[in-house]
């Protein structure tokens, strides 16, 4: 009796993190840096809470929690299945399938490596970069076949590739540093939450190198506004390589380029650092 109320218990626990996690993956995910034309956005990490039920749960956990996500967000765009070509039962499915319910459960994957790996902001980090590309390829899928009317060339499979690629990439690394981040603040290994100990946070190192990742994120993600945004008729909302000719290149140049250095800069210190034993 005792082991069913401990477990009972447990459950509770369990369900009302999830919960509370998907409300705030549902919060970062209206907080849009960027929301690309035809779909897709660059958020404030809200993938992140998701991988953090996974870690702490498991897998199997996770990926009904990403799917209830995937639901939430389905709901929340269901306006998107007016846009189809085509509303015929497979497209349809396609769309609820590979935009929502797949692409987000795939996110209960974001805790295998918590055994493998000893560190846990390594750990968050591998998890974050797996779940990013499973979601990416997802996507990738519907591009290729729902929405392939949009496709500006006969190739829709490299156009998906690529129109996915311009706020999935923003959108993992930004996920990657802010796992780093609360992988190196916080323990997540536990029944309750703590500080993560001193003598088990990353080296310096690994600080210089969430840095040089920040700076790269910064760079794509406004280097990706400041392109796209300009791609997409305001009247019509038809994807137009015309608005290029509006972008402030000299600016998205200088910030590319200080960014794109400073990262370097930080990088080439983490390693003299390393060389150093520190």
């Amino acid at each position: 009796m005792q082991m069913e109320n401990k477990n009972g218990s447990s459950t509770i626990v369990k369900l009302t993190e999830s919960a509370m996690m998907i409300a705030i993956a549902t919060l970062l995910g209206m907080a849009k840096l960027l929301e690309m034309p035809y779909g897709g956005s660059v958020t404030m990490a809200s993938m992140l809470p998701l991988v953090i039920i996974a870690y702490r749960h498991g897998t199997g956990w996770g990926l009904l929690t990403g799917f209830a996500y995937g639901a939430v967000q389905f709901a929340l765009g269901t306006k998107n299945i007016g846009y189809l070509p085509t509303k015929d039962f497979a497209s349809i499915a396609t769309l609820v399938l590979a935009d929502y319910l797949v692409a987000f459960a795939v996110l209960g994957f974001g805790g295998v490596f918590r055994k493998p790996c000893k560190r846990q902001a390594t750990a968050l980090a591998m998890g974050s970069v797996l779940v990013a590309v499973l979601r990416y390829l997802c996507h990738v899928i519907s591009g290729w076949t729902v929405w392939a009317q949009f496709s500006l060339t006969k190739a829709g499979l490299l156009y998906s590739l690529s129109y996915n690629a311009t706020y999935m990439l923003p959108e993992m690394l930004i996920l990657v540093v802010a796992a780093i981040f609360l992988g190196n603040a916080l323990d997540f290994r536990g029944e309750g939450l703590r500080p993560m100990a001193k003598e088990e946070q990353s080296s310096a190192g690994s600080g210089l190198l969430m840095a040089s990742l920040a700076l790269i994120a910064l760079a794509l993600c406004f280097d990706t506004i400041q392109i796209f945004s300009k791609l997409q008729d305001a009247e019509s909302g038809v994807f137009v390589s015309s608005g290029l000719g509006e972008v402030n290149w000299l600016l998205v140049g200088i910030i590319t380029a200080v960014c794109f250095a400073a990262a370097i800069s930080l990088l080439v210190v983490r390693r003299n650092l390393k060389k150093s034993g520190r």
